[in-house]
């Protein structure tokens, strides 16, 4: 049975690796900033979610508020 890796010799195995390692930097540094305008979506969209419901919450608060007023003033009464 034959080697199935052929011999490399000293200074293209180092070139490759060095490529290697060059083009694995490159590509994560682009994955990552690839991913940057995703999750800065994705935090706007939960900042939004958030403040829409304290946004009802306080509207419905506010909404029983009124209604706590107006069934206790005596000018509403009439």
């Amino acid at each position: 049975m034959g080697k199935l890796i052929p011999a490399i010799r000293p200074l293209p195995a180092s070139l490759l690796l060095l490529a290697t390692g060059v083009g694995a930097l490159v590509l994560i540094t682009m994955a990552t900033l690839a991913l940057v305008p995703v999750l800065v979506t994705v935090g706007l969209v939960a900042a939004l979610l958030l403040a829409a419901v304290f946004c009802g919450w306080a509207g419905i608060e506010g909404l029983a508020a009124l209604e706590r007023w107006m069934e206790s003033d005596p000018r509403f009464k009439r």
